[in-house]
């Protein structure tokens, strides 16, 4: 579902301002709003599983806030990373590529 977000926000040569544009920000806004909504859910049932209650509107308001900020600050961060790799490869765009997917795919795949 959100493969084609993962190519497009880890192009290294996409910039900045085209993250911002169009239907890559509708996709990074519908990417966060849907990963926020699973992860607050699976507190709430481990929540319930575990102590046979749900989180208070309180926890998770927090809960939903930090993970919006978490996900959104990912985006960015992320972009950082690959931009940083692109230019330690000396701009080779297929060794970058490599070098993100092994990273993100198997390690940090967080949005």
């Amino acid at each position: 579902m959100f493969a084609d977000l993962y190519l497009q926000t880890t192009d290294p040569k996409v910039t900045l301002s085209q993250l911002f544009q169009g239907s890559i920000l509708v996709s990074i806004i519908l990417s966060i709003i849907l990963h926020t909504i699973i992860y607050a859910s699976f507190f709430n049932l481990a929540s319930y599983i575990f102590f046979a209650k749900l989180l208070t509107k309180m926890v998770n308001a927090c809960l939903i806030g930090s993970l919006l900020l978490i996900m959104i600050f990912g985006f960015y961060g992320r972009f950082l990373y690959v931009k940083n790799i692109y230019s330690a490869y000396d701009y080779d765009v297929a060794k970058a590529r490599e070098h993100v997917d092994k990273f993100f795919i198997s390690w940090v795949f967080l949005s």
